[in-house]
């Protein structure tokens, strides 16, 4: 059986797992929200036969991982229309745990309500931001008429749905939550797009990299000279490897100051991708490495 080997990949200390290691399928998974959610969705795909648990925040998530009580977390991180998940984001530079795998779901929100209830009876509609960014043109139909109102969670508010005693109260959510709390589809497909997909990740409190794994991930600042993301970006190139995400984020309390999101498409079993990164931390006033894995 070959060993596992120990590496320094961005300041952090990272295991290299063997092929002969593969993914498990069983194992306590923490999500966000309540079932039906979208983040459920995920982990069934990821650990089909794993137990789940349900948290009320993000934060929740990680702190369960971090403290084992679940052995990893499913975390929504970016959709494709509607950009990143900036709370996810927030929480990972500071959190201490580790990508090892990611999975794109495809999302069908649907408008969901009681039975029995027509659309002019609907009184107010709940569903978390992200869901309401990505269904702008559909609720731009009924701005000024019935309030739309961010929750938590899209299972969330289906499960709020059906159990107010506001006859009208309406989710946007998943044809899972739908069955989960016994609502019915009032509209389908309100989505801005019917090529709607958010990738989520899959955390863990050990610092694993499974063979095969093709996607890096990492948060870094710049420093404030001329030419320095222009140098940053030479790094990618002088190792022919393809940049996937390059995005900016304000820095909270910096005066107009920004970090970067940026995602590549290489493995870290490559010494020399390993080079590139300890060269690139060296030249960035903050480097967090988020993890080298797989998107299935």
């Amino acid at each position: 059986m070959e060993e596992k080997k120990m590496v320094s990949i961005g300041g952090r200390e990272m295991c290299l797992l063997p092929a002969d290691v593969t993914f498990p399928t069983k194992a306590r998974i923490g999500c966000q929200g309540v079932r039906g959610a979208y983040s459920e969705q995920a982990a069934k795909r990821m650990f089909p036969l794993a137990g789940r648990m349900f948290f009320k925040t993000f934060g929740g998530v990680i702190e369960a991982v971090k403290s084992g009580l679940c052995d990893y977390g499913i975390l929504p991180i970016e959709n494709n229309s509607f950009g990143s998940v900036r709370a996810v984001y927030q929480l990972l530079k500071s959190a201490g745990v580790y990508i090892i795998r990611s999975e794109r779901i495809l999302i069908r929100h649907q408008l969901l309500v009681k039975p029995g209830t027509s659309f002019e009876e609907v009184t107010s509609i709940r569903s978390h931001e992200q869901a309401i960014g990505q269904c702008s043109r559909f609720l731009k139909t009924v701005e000024g008429k019935i309030p739309v109102i961010p929750v938590l969670n899209t299972a969330m508010a289906a499960r709020y749905a059906a159990e107010t005693d506001e006859k009208g109260a309406a989710a946007i959510a998943s044809p899972e939550a739908a069955e989960a709390y016994g609502l019915v589809t009032l509209a389908n497909r309100v989505s801005d797009s019917d090529n709607n997909y958010t990738r989520f990740v899959c955390i863990s409190r050990e610092p694993l990299i499974y063979a095969g794994a093709n996607r890096i991930s990492m948060i870094l600042t710049v420093s404030h000279t001329p030419g320095s993301l222009y140098r940053l970006l030479g790094e990618f190139a002088g190792c022919e490897v393809n940049v996937l995400k390059l995005e900016s984020s304000p820095l909270v309390g910096r005066d107009f100051e920004f970090c970067f999101y940026i995602d590549a498409e290489a493995s870290c079993a490559d010494p020399e991708i390993r080079k590139m990164l300890e060269r690139i931390k060296a030249s960035c006033p903050d480097f967090i490495f988020l993890g080298n894995y797989s998107e299935v």
